[in-house]
């Protein structure tokens, strides 16, 4: 890949990693707060005298975030009692696109530190040729000899499974401490 092509990657992958990283991550935030909403009061007194204050703090969010009215109404309100529920399914989904985006943050970082060296280097190559004497080439023709590795778009895949589970385990803790599951 060239160095022009390898730019237009970088670009690429910051334009849709940072989008999709700051969407799926207020739909979880939003996910969450429904859920707590919706799911905590179980019917008895002591777990409706638990969820009041919270239910009391979501609404506060809720009122307080109408630039969020789109994640307030779409997100999808996942359920602790049942595994399987399309609120479920959708809101792992979601999660799941949070390391989806940061995974191409990543690797655009990456290529963009190589395209920084690269870019050293090239100035290096300049400068030893003006003073050789010689006809100092074009920055433009380095560029273009210029081969740029393409490192894999996963490059850092145990990050992508990995925060995901550890997340997952803090989660599960935290929910069987309290008592929701």
């Amino acid at each position: 890949m060239t160095y022009d092509e390898t730019k237009k990657k970088v670009l690429l992958k910051w334009l849709l990693g940072v989008p999709i990283v700051f969407a799926a991550s207020l739909s979880s935030i939003v996910s969450a707060l429904k859920m707590f909403y919706f799911g905590l009061d179980s019917g008895d007194q002591l777990s409706n005298a638990i969820a009041q204050p919270i239910k009391r703090l979501v609404y506060l969010v809720y009122e307080n975030t109408n630039f969020l009215e789109l994640f307030w109404q779409h997100s999808p309100t996942p359920t602790q009692r049942e595994l399987i529920t399309s609120g479920n399914t959708a809101s792992l989904a979601i999660y799941l696109c949070i390391f989806l985006g940061i995974g191409l943050i990543g690797s655009a970082r990456s290529m963009s530190i190589e395209l920084a060296e690269i870019d050293n280097e090239i100035k290096k190559e300049l400068i030893r040729e003006s003073i050789k004497g010689d006809v100092a080439s074009r920055r433009r023709e380095i560029q273009e000899q210029v081969s740029v590795p393409t490192p894999g778009w996963f490059s850092k895949f145990h990050s992508l499974y990995l925060a995901p589970i550890i997340v997952g385990i803090v989660i599960a803790v935290i929910a069987r401490l309290s008592g929701l599951v």
